[in-house]
């Protein structure tokens, strides 16, 4: 087989392997401007979709296979805009079906729109008035206007007739476009401006429309002038521009047009410039009206416009009238690869999709998950590859995404091959895909949103919520009653992760009288009116309850605190005080402390005291204590005993709340205390004269005497003191003295009268008063003073003997003193004496017998033994002359018999200190007290007569150790002991 056929068979095969990948399935159609809409234009054979909408004019219905038209297309207006060609209005909408499910089928469909006759002739450029030399040259042309069509091919080719005037003009038409024309007049014989200066021309237009023709019609004036005969003339009767790229730079210099004029000096200045549709409103291109240089001004754009044709004119300068001359200046655009690569983007169907977002629940499942389809496109005219990429704009994505190449040229399928949509972890994703074709760059960034599941229960800020209300609500509630008034406390506002209607609660409140709750809102608001001094913190349970299913519930604790606000004043507890004060009361001590309260708290509820008083007033008060104080003692004999005072009570809140007026009332009442001794208010009471002469009267004053304390301390009590002389006056309890008696000698009488008040302790105050007595008739008698001078000499002699008899008894004191001493030493002696006699023993047979001795008052004294007990000294015989003596220590007494100093027998009964059946014993016996003469002592014995026995009662202590040897019986008696012994003149040392 030839070599040749074999490669062709090759081609073939692998054309028809590649022949599925590369089909467009192509639709063409073509539709005149202005059609109904909403009616279908095309029916395809499968569902499609679009990838682009030209002019957003058309839309797929019936399950995507009807092609219709959402707005009337103008075919003549978007030629105006060069939105598609005037000579062939036509474009591309690109496809995609997704039928098999499998991978997306692209295709395009070609939309020719067609010309409907629906524009008449429009003239453009008209010159109403045109100036023509009278020499001027029998075939001259001049230009008119410019006509044009809107309509295409047929219907907007023209044809022209000249109306009147045919003998000196004729039309010359030149075809600019399609559908523009240039309409130009051309002289046909000489004028004759004498004959005839003005001309008008009327001339028709019409088109050549099949169904309907439409015509248009234009006058213009011609004048016939004596200069300015010659037109401008191009060098070319055309010009053209071939292949201008469509990047040239804007400044670039194009193309030069040059025209002369035969004329002479100004007619000859020719001024250029572009004639274009005043509807352009973006043209490239612009001339220099001097040099005729073209530029470009603006960028160029092969896709949209790829040729331009345009007058260029050059005018004179002449005058009246200016001449010109018009020429055609075709460019042709060159395509280069200036467009970037179009991206579309074709979403799964099972996910919504809207202007570069692909919106996607979260929680769906991943597993290889086809998102869409990507679509290169490239309107260049030069084809070269294309190719895309993908890039995560997210640092920690959780997905992982994949491009994969399709069966069809340029086609991608965009999957998620893993990870998780979880929308309160990341709410959106963005991709970027990234286009290029060798050369541009195109990027198409691509948004996943993330549809909200309600997959998580609402949260509070905190799991007690603190809220906070002045009492003041109180007050609004009940000076603003209007029906229905609620009064804000605040929000519940439970935070959802969720979003949208995902995210919204209701709220309910545990039932309580106070407060109630929005439950759409969360709004808490008061039902009832708050005090603070009665509540001061309301705790209740709220909960949030998702409005869509699963309704996830939420619980919190409320906790409202009542705020205080300084609505109440100071109140007295006691408005009104009485209290009696001692004048005498300490100033470092509180007289009071006034109690006031307010209900309010903290410093609402802190009070300020203050004073309404006389400023004379001893009075202050501690502004925070309440306690009052006076600045100086009272005087209850000052001129204020009593006092009311005002104590104004004022809060330090805000505003401040007070009480002035009696706002606590404190009457205090001195009390008098005896602190004032009675005074004599007139001293000249105290000398007081009586003379003589005068007749007698018992009252001899009547003392002024004051005492400036109250009731009883301030009630006087006269007394008299003791004197010799108190039995010649007396006073009464008014105060008046008086004489008992009359006096009618010459005297002098010193008194002492004792003033003393009730009170406790009482107050007192002698007064001495001097009542002289004398007798005006002797002149040395007749005052107070001449007799007082009289009674007041011996008084010296007096003070002198009572002094004398002072020192005199302060010596007797003084010796009385030392002899006492002599004496103590002398009985030390006198005991170490008796101590130092030999011992006897007692038996309960002696018998002592003794002659009687001289008696000495100090006997007793004598027989002293330290240590011993009671004893009572019994007299056996007395007969002799007695004298009584008294114990000054005990109150007992005894009989001593003092008639001989000779001799004296005696027993002692030594009895135990209160044994009563020893005294009881002595008093029983009879003692006999019995005289022997023993021949001295009896000698002594005369003129001394016999007395009854002396009974000594005595008891002393003493303690029996050793007897002395005059001790002549010792008898025992039941425990005691009767001792007898003989005591004469020689034993008075013993004694």
């Amino acid at each position: 087989m030839n070599i040749n056929v074999i490669i062709i068979i090759s081609k073939m095969f692998i054309l028809l392997i590649l022949l599925p990948f590369v089909a467009t399935f192509d639709y063409s159609i073509k539709i005149e401007e202005k059609s109904s809409i909403n009616k279908t234009i095309y029916q395809f054979s499968r569902s499609y979709e679009l990838l682009n909408n030209f002019q957003s004019n058309f839309n797929l219905t019936n399950n995507n296979k009807n092609l219709i038209l959402t707005k009337i297309i103008d075919r003549d207006y978007w030629c105006s805009q060069n939105i598609c060609s005037c000579d062939y209005c036509s474009f591309i909408l690109e496809l995609f079906s997704n039928d098999d499910k499998i991978s997306p089928i692209f295709s395009t469909i070609n939309i020719t729109i067609t010309d409907r006759n629906d524009h008449a002739c429009q003239f453009l450029d008209i010159q109403k008035n045109i100036f023509l030399s009278e020499s001027i040259q029998i075939g001259h042309r001049f230009p008119i206007a410019r006509a044009i069509d809107y309509d295409s091919g047929i219907n907007s080719q023209l044809s022209f007739k000249l109306l009147n005037n045919n003998d000196y003009f004729e039309l010359n038409i030149i075809k600019l476009t399609t559908n523009e024309y240039a309409i130009y007049g051309i002289v046909k014989r000489s004028f004759d401006r004498e004959l005839n200066e003005k001309y008008d021309l009327i001339i028709e237009a019409h088109d050549h429309g099949i169904s309907e023709v439409k015509f248009n019609r234009t006058k213009i004036t011609l004048w016939i002038l004596d200069e300015n005969d010659n037109a401008p003339k191009f060098n070319q009767t055309e010009y053209s521009i071939q292949s201008l790229p469509e990047d040239t730079p804007i400044g670039t210099k194009l193309l030069t047009i040059s025209a002369t004029d035969a004329d002479k000096s100004v007619n000859s200045l020719i001024h250029y410039s572009i004639i274009i549709s005043s509807d352009i409103t973006s043209f490239p291109f612009v001339i220099n009206s001097t040099t005729g240089i073209i530029s470009l001004r603006s960028s160029l754009d092969y896709e949209t416009v790829r040729t331009y044709r345009f007058l260029i004119r050059a005018s004179d300068s002449g005058l009246p009238q200016s001449l010109y001359t018009d020429t055609w200046l075709s460019i042709s655009i060159k395509d280069i690869n200036d467009c970037p690569v179009e991206i579309f983007f074709l979403s799964n169907r099972q996910f919504q999709y809207d202007n570069h977002a692909l919106f996607i629940y979260e929680n769906t499942e991943i597993n290889n998950l086809t998102l869409g389809y990507i679509r290169l496109y490239d309107r260049d005219s030069e084809q070269t590859k294309l190719s895309v990429s993908l890039m995560m704009l997210e640092k920690n994505s959780k997905q992982d995404y994949q491009l994969i190449l399709s069966n069809q040229i340029n086609s991608y399928t965009l999957i998620v091959k893993q990870g998780i949509f979880d929308r309160e972890i990341q709410s959106e994703i963005n991709l970027r895909f990234i286009a290029t074709d060798t050369l541009l760059t195109s990027i198409y960034d691509l948004k996943i949103y993330l549809i909200d599941l309600n997959d998580n229960p609402s949260e509070f800020s905190s799991n007690v919520l603190k809220f906070y209300v002045e009492e003041l609500a109180n007050y609004h509630m009940i000076e603003h009653s209007i029906e229905n008034y609620q009064l804000t406390i605040g929000y519940l506002n439970a935070i959802d992760r969720d979003e949208g209607e995902n995210a919204l609660n209701k709220y309910e409140l545990e039932l309580n009288s106070l407060v109630d709750i929005d439950s759409d809102t969360g709004r808490l608001y008061l039902i009832k009116p708050l005090d603070r001094e009665q509540i001061s913190k309301i705790e209740l349970k709220a909960k949030a309850i998702n409005i869509v299913q699963p309704k996830w519930e939420t619980e919190v604790q409320i906790q409202i605190h009542v705020l205080d606000v300084n609505d109440n004043i100071p109140q007295c507890l006691t408005p009104y005080h009485r209290i009696l004060i001692p004048e005498n009361f300490s100033i470092d001590q509180p007289l009071i402390k006034i109690n006031a309260t307010d209900l309010d708290y903290d410093i609402n509820g802190t009070i300020n005291y203050s004073l309404q008083i006389n400023s004379s007033w001893p009075f202050e008060i501690n502004s925070k204590t309440g306690e009052i104080y006076s600045r100086q003692l009272f005087d209850y004999e000052s001129e204020f005993k009593n006092y009311l005072l005002i104590i104004d009570l004022e809060d330090q809140g805000f505003p401040k709340k007070n009480k002035n007026k009696n706002a606590c009332q404190l009457e205090i009442n001195i009390q008098d205390i005896n602190d004032n001794r009675p005074d004599l208010i007139d001293d000249k009471q105290t000398k007081i004269f009586i003379d003589l002469q005068e007749p007698f009267k018992n009252e001899i004053v009547l003392l002024n005497v004051k005492d400036s304390d109250s009731d009883d301390n301030g009630k006087i009590k006269y007394t008299l003191l003791a004197d010799d002389n108190n039995s010649l006056f007396i006073i009464y309890q008014n105060g008046s003295l008086q004489m008992v008696q009359q006096i009618n000698q010459i005297s002098l009488f010193k008194l002492k009268i004792l003033l003393e008040d009730y009170g406790i302790p009482s107050q007192q105050t002698i007064i001495n008063l001097i009542i002289a007595i004398g007798d005006s008739s002797i002149p040395s008698f007749s005052t107070f003073e001449k007799v007082q001078l009289k009674y007041s000499r011996p008084r010296t002699i007096g003070l002198i003997l009572g002094l004398i008899v002072l020192i005199i008894t302060f010596g007797l004191f003084l010796c009385i003193i030392i002899t006492c001493i002599l004496l103590r030493k002398h009985r030390r002696r006198h005991q170490a004496a008796i101590i130092a006699r030999s011992k006897l023993l007692c038996s309960s047979s002696q018998q002592l017998t003794s002659s009687g001795s001289t008696a000495t008052t100090n006997t007793t004294s004598s027989l002293s033994i330290e240590h011993q007990q009671i004893a009572s000294i019994i007299q056996i015989k007395p007969t002799y002359r007695h004298e009584k003596y008294h114990d000054q220590h005990s109150s007992q007494s005894y009989t001593v018999d003092t008639s001989s100093p000779e001799s004296r027998t005696y027993r002692i009964l030594h009895v135990p200190e209160d044994n009563e059946y020893y005294m009881r014993y002595y008093q029983q016996e009879k003692i006999d007290n019995h005289s022997s003469d023993h021949g001295y002592h009896g000698s002594n014995e005369t003129g001394s007569s016999s007395s009854s026995s002396s009974h000594i009662s005595m008891r002393r202590s003493y303690m029996v150790n050793q007897l002395p040897n005059f001790v002549t019986r010792c008898k025992s008696v039941n425990g005691g002991f009767l001792i007898e012994m003989n005591v004469d003149g020689s034993d008075e040392d013993a004694r």
